[in-house]
């Protein structure tokens, strides 16, 4: 079942960053694997509709995750750095077909991953302008530049 907080995963989806219609920011996040497995990093940047960054983030976990628990993460802080930084209409760009995939559904995983994906859930029940979609990793070199950057910073950076 799809729901109007989504899009649904198209095959021919645009392979460039486009922007956002007025009045919405784009969010793209992506997530980094580290030094066998031992740490996680993501990158978050938000965009307006003229293209102009607004707010970017970078963190590091010191966690054994899996791609899909740290793309996860990524989206969830997101969501949270949406809400603290009072943005109402943002879209969600991911690169992890398989996350957007869970979102869309009504499955239930009974393991960390379906957790962040119920809190991610949860947090666009409500918000209602909030929408993820997938895109394809070359649209999100942004996002994933800043999650290979995130090794390089002890603790989370915000830059904007």
């Amino acid at each position: 079942m799809q729901s109007a907080k989504t899009q649904p995963i198209d095959p021919d989806h645009h392979i460039s960053w486009v922007k956002p219609p007025g009045g919405t920011i784009k969010c793209n996040m992506d997530a980094a694997i580290f030094q066998n497995n031992a740490v996680a990093g993501y990158g978050i940047c938000y965009r307006n509709s003229e293209g102009e960054l607004l707010l970017g983030k970078s963190a590091i976990i010191h966690s054994s995750l899996s791609v899909l628990e740290a793309e996860a993460i990524a989206l969830l802080e997101a969501m949270k750095l949406s809400i603290s930084s009072r943005f109402h209409h943002v879209y969600y760009e991911t690169d992890s077909k398989i996350l957007t995939k869970a979102i869309l559904s009504n499955t239930i995983h009974h393991n960390e991953f379906g957790d962040l994906v119920a809190q991610c859930r949860n947090l666009l029940i409500t918000n209602s302008g909030f929408k993820v979609s997938f895109i394809r990793r070359q649209a999100n070199r942004v996002a994933h530049s800043i999650a290979r950057a995130s090794l390089t910073h002890p603790s989370p950076y915000i830059f904007n």
